[in-house]
C-alpha cells in the first residue's frame, strides 16, 4: 500500500517526481463522460502534479482497498472558493506501479472548471509580441 500512500501524498503536494516513481511506463487515465487516454508515465505525472496547484489545499480523506489490485482514494478541496470532491480509482500492475486511473469529480460545474484550469496550466507559454 506504500505506492497508494505515495500517490496520495504526491497529489496533495504537486510532487511530479514522486508521481514518476509510482506510475508504470504507460498509464491509462479515464474520466467518465470524458476522454480515456494512454499517457507515458512521465506525462501522466506532469498532468497529475497540477492538481494541488489548481485546487490548493486538496487533501486525501479516504483510502480503501477494493480488491484485485484496485484502490479508491477520496479527495476534498476547493477551486475558486467552491467545494470539489474527487474519487480516484487506482489500479496497480504486477510490478506494483499505477497503470490505470479512473477519476470521478463532483459537482459537475466545478469539475468542468477544474478540467479547464488544468488544461490552461499545461498549455505552453506563448511568446509575447515585441
Amino acid at each position: 500500500m506504500k505506492v497508494i500512500e505515495s500517490y496520495k501524498r504526491a497529489i496533495e503536494n504537486s510532487d511530479e517526481n514522486l508521481l514518476k516513481e509510482v506510475f508504470a511506463p504507460q498509464v491509462r487515465v479515464e474520466v467518465p463522460a470524458g476522454p480515456s487516454v494512454n499517457h507515458p508515465g512521465n506525462t501522466a505525472a506532469l498532468i497529475l502534479s497540477q492538481v494541488a496547484e489548481t485546487a490548493p489545499g486538496i487533501k486525501g480523506i479516504l483510502t480503501a482497498d477494493a480488491g484485485n489490485d484496485w484502490y479508491f482514494l477520496g479527495f476534498e478541496g476547493q477551486l475558486e472558493g467552491e467545494k470539489l470532491q474527487a474519487i480516484d480509482q487506482v489500479h496497480l500492475n504486477t510490478e506494483g506501479k499505477i497503470d490505470q486511473l479512473i477519476i470521478y469529480m463532483r459537482p459537475i460545474p466545478v469539475a468542468e472548471k477544474f478540467a479547464e484550469a488544468i488544461l490552461q496550466r499545461l498549455q505552453p507559454a506563448r511568446p509575447r509580441a515585441l
